[in-house]
């Protein structure tokens, strides 16, 4: 993927301010609800995970580098605003005939590795940076205005971090009513999850990432934080396991001494579609060490989600079917 610098891609983007007139208006389509809905919210100045940035006016064009973003975009009403994204990591919900879809917008690069050449030919008014593209903020910030939606999991609060980040999102792309609205939603569920969680006693738990045949585990301080935080399991160790990306890696000896009580399991295979894998974790996770755990005698392994837990992990309408998914599996 060519790359542009800081100073060409301040020339392309000059040019195509250039090509949409003298007034400087955005060659995207105004969208009627979106202006009028807006009408008086800005400039907004937007306080998010890089710091703060003032948003003139209302956004025309907005180029999405994040899945968990778009998915919150799509769920305030606002996907017509967007017209440039990673158009290979587009989740299957957001490529149907539902709505919006998103597979078919200009592609912007990857979720790791944006192409800041065909951002400035698009020409946005917003760009929206995330977990796997916030190292890129600063780079972008110079040329356009940008906010950064990631929801680190390395601080306490996640999920609560997780429902405010819709609102934050919302007030951005000018739908702060309704962004109010899906965050107290969110909100709401959470404290459901959580009462029901303190009525019971939901054991230890354990989160295993499968790939390439290898497994490592996750604790409360990972992308896999609610299942510790709203649905009140324990960790099986004490200490932290190894958090981040790559987590700690484990035997299928510890995995068994541990004894969970319930195992939720993501394959990293199925959600980045690696076909080379040639195991599932299903079958990697099928063995007599696993198998002596109660949470396989007792039918209590979970397989969650790919492509929402690892893919996209936030998001409004995605982190609802999160909590979802483990409150079916867990009752």
């Amino acid at each position: 993927m060519r790359k542009l610098s800081l100073g060409a891609v301040a020339v392309v983007a000059s040019l195509a301010l250039a090509a949409c007139g003298a007034g400087g208006t955005s060659s995207a389509p105004e969208t009627t609800e979106t202006a009028t809905e807006a009408a008086g919210a800005f400039p907004a100045t937007i306080t998010h995970n890089a710091g703060e940035t003032t948003i003139e006016s209302q956004p025309k064009s907005i180029v999405v580098l994040d899945m968990a973003a778009l998915d919150t975009i799509d769920a305030l009403g606002a996907g017509d605003l967007v017209t440039g994204v990673p158009v290979k990591s587009v989740p299957t919900w957001l490529k149907d005939d539902q709505g919006t879809d998103y597979s078919t917008l200009e592609n912007v690069g990857t979720l790791k590795e944006p192409d800041v050449e065909a951002i400035a030919k698009l020409n946005p008014d917003l760009v929206v940076v995330g977990a796997r593209s916030a190292k890129f903020y600063d780079e972008l910030s110079k040329n356009f205005t940008t906010i950064d939606a990631s929801v680190p999991w390395d601080k306490d609060g996640y999920s609560q971090r997780a429902a405010e980040s819709v609102e934050m999102l919302a007030t951005a792309v000018g739908k702060g009513e309704r962004g109010a609205e899906l965050k107290d939603e969110l909100l709401a569920k959470i404290a459901e999850y959580k009462a029901e969680a303190e009525k019971s006693e939901r054991g230890t738990a354990m989160v295993l990432m499968t790939n390439g045949g290898e497994v490592s585990m996750h604790g409360p301080q990972s992308r896999w934080a609610p299942i510790y935080d709203v649905f009140g399991f324990k960790p099986v160790t004490e200490g932290e396991a190894e958090e981040g990306h790559k987590g700690q890696k484990i035997s299928f000896e510890t995995v068994r001494e541990l004894a969970p009580d319930y195992i939720f399991v993501i394959d990293r295979d199925a959600a980045i579609g690696n076909t080379e894998a040639g195991t599932t974790a299903q079958q990697v996770l099928d063995n007599d060490l696993v198998n002596e755990t109660p949470a396989a005698k007792n039918g209590h392994i979970v397989y969650l989600s790919p492509e929402r837990w690892y893919v996209v992990m936030t998001g409004a309408s995605n982190f609802m079917a999160e909590l979802e998914e483990v409150a079916a599996a867990t009752k």
